[in-house]
């Protein structure tokens, strides 16, 4: 079932692969951790051990401790599943680095918060990694609000702890979800982050053996979400934004420019610097892979981008922080007359439906520039398909949720006058 090679045959020293076949599944493939050895120790997929090889004989010991290892975690795991471990299951036994024995102990309770706070060292260390990259910063303040709501769940039911296995309960998730809604007046997307989080661990905890399912599969928990009532610049105020005369306040300008940026390449906060790093005057688009979906993103060569380019000498300022911009962005979008105009928000906080009406500016955010830009160029003709190049989107159903289309009131006016006059 498992065997192993060696990476490359040419170098001094190289490492070990180890390679699982298990029963109907892909095959797993994984490099056996601290253990580099030079090619001519290696001879038809074990150590050359022998007089004068009493490292290499240690060595290959090792080797067959991990296959037996292997092999009767494979057999403890089919027993107690009645199906395959896959990758994620092999290797996450591997890091726990305890016998398959304590690995699948039913004795030992997990308490739910240890969990969480184990799995956020290990990523937050680089121990864990996610398709070869390590955890965002972002997703890793997800994982401690989450362990900080279920702490305060704690604390509401008036208990120290709940081991994971309780959470096996569908009653008690649930109960989690009301307090998230009653008790935190959180709003209705940000439950759903939490209830996704939540949904992971316990995800973990299960190949990990902690418990024998994932309850949010087998209850068949629905995590709700709404969509986000957003505003988005038009077209006519993204060119009033860069017409805005603010010299006399060198910091807003400078605001303003990083904000237009955001407006006229659709990119995430996080991939500022990416873009920055590659504008250049000799090319028709600026190319560089995305940091959150490792997606390529072609941003072209807009005129707004040049001219912001040519006015810094291609030499951009460093980059204001975001909750600056954010504050201050507001303050310059009030010069603008459509953003005075008074808007309705719709939202779901507490578990009830809240409205407010608030002034357009009020409501512009960093995030809003990347929808703005993918708006308008949908409206002007651009095909779904095509902005998604630039956005960086993976799917198009996710990408046309995302464009905030008005509506067109001049071409329903004349159609409207074709209908009346015949």
């Amino acid at each position: 079932m498992a065997s192993f090679y060696i990476r490359e045959k040419t170098k001094n020293k190289t490492g070990i692969m180890c390679s699982v076949q298990i029963q109907g599944m892909d095959r797993i493939i994984f490099p056996v951790q601290n253990m580099s050895i030079s090619p001519k120790d290696w001879d038809n997929g074990r150590m050359l051990t022998g007089k004068g090889r009493q490292e290499n004989g240690r060595l290959q010991d090792r080797l067959n401790k991990l296959r037996t290892d292997l092999e009767s975690f494979v057999e403890e795991y089919y027993f107690l599943n009645k199906k395959y471990p896959n990758k994620l299951a092999v290797t996450t036994f591997l890091k726990s680095e305890k016998s398959v024995s304590t690995y699948f102990s039913k004795n030992e309770k997990v308490r739910i918060d240890d969990l969480f706070e184990r799995v956020i060292k290990r990523r937050t260390n680089g121990q864990e990694l996610t398709k070869g990259k390590r955890f965002s910063r972002q997703s890793l303040l997800h994982y401690k609000s989450t362990l900080k709501a279920i702490k305060g769940f704690q604390v509401n039911k008036g208990r120290k702890f709940f081991y994971v296995d309780e959470f096996k309960s569908k009653q008690l998730i649930e109960e989690f979800e009301i307090y998230l809604t009653s008790e935190l007046d959180m709003m209705i997307n940000t439950i759903a982050n939490k209830m996704k989080t939540l949904k992971s661990f316990l995800q973990i905890a299960w190949s990990e053996g902690i418990i024998d399912f994932n309850p949010f599969k087998k209850h068949g928990i629905i995590i709700y979400t709404e969509e986000t009532d957003s505003v988005v610049f038009t077209r006519d105020e993204m060119i009033a934004l860069e017409e805005l005369d603010l010299s006399s306040n060198p910091f807003h300008e400078v605001i303003r420019d990083q904000y237009l940026i955001y407006l006229w390449s659709g990119i995430r906060k996080s991939d500022l610097k990416n873009l920055i790093s590659v504008i250049n005057p000799h090319t028709k688009k600026f190319v560089f892979r995305t940091g959150k979906t490792g997606e390529i993103s072609e941003i072209p060569a807009f005129d707004t981008l040049i001219k912001i380019a040519e006015k810094y000498n291609y030499n951009f300022p460093e980059p204001v922080h975001d909750t600056v911009v954010l504050k201050e962005i507001k303050e310059i979008c009030k010069l603008i007359p459509s953003m005075n105009i008074t808007v309705e928000k719709k939202y779901t906080k507490g578990g009830q439906n809240k409205r407010d009406l608030l002034q357009k500016y009020q409501r512009i955010v960093i995030h809003t520039a990347r929808r703005s830009l993918a708006t308008v160029l949908v409206e002007n003709g651009l095909k779904h398909e095509q902005v998604m190049k630039i956005t960086g989107h993976k799917k198009l159903l996710t990408l046309q949720r995302y464009v905030k289309s008005g509506t067109d009131i001049d071409q329903m006016l004349e159609i409207g006058k074709k209908i009346r006059n015949g």
